[in-house]
């Protein structure tokens, strides 16, 4: 594929910070497809024909980073299949080694065009967590987990 084919937004803040919400808005406004990297990794651990199901349970479970190439993929797969060319990815890179791997994978494939940063106070952002996870499933949102993930 040459040049640039999708357009992307990376979309940043602690857990809880807002950004689902925010981007939730962005895209019934501006027509923006919303990817969330987490909901794409704890899809693709409950597919039973996945590779790397067990190895992003662990992680998510770990509060740990899921390794870049997991998912870069998923994310590069996400946005073929939408058909779209212009995307917000929320909760991506978290870590200077998943920013590299962003720009060794997607060279040529995605553009960054800007980055929208949430700053909440982690005191909120636990107690939304916290409350989210009641309902959620999420295995991530427990005070453990939340704190390895703030670090």
């Amino acid at each position: 594929m040459s040049g640039t084919c999708y357009n992307v937004m990376f979309v940043l803040g602690g857990p809880g910070a807002g950004k689902g919400t925010q981007c939730q808005k962005i895209e019934q406004e501006f027509g923006y497809v919303h990817l969330s990297a987490g909901d794409l990794l704890r899809a693709e651990r409950k597919r039973d024909e996945s590779e790397y199901k067990d190895e992003i349970e662990e992680h998510i479970r770990k509060g740990s980073i899921v390794p870049v190439e997991i998912t870069c993929a998923l994310l590069q797969k996400a946005m073929k299949e939408s058909g779209k060319k212009h995307f917000l990815i929320d909760g991506f890179p978290r870590n200077k080694d998943n920013l590299d791997g962003w720009n060794n994978t997607m060279q040529g494939i995605a553009e960054v065009e800007r980055v929208i940063f949430f700053d909440c106070h982690v005191d909120t952002c636990v107690e939304r967590c916290l409350r989210r996870g009641k309902t959620s499933g999420r295995a991530d949102d427990n005070k453990e987990s939340l704190e390895k993930r703030f670090s």
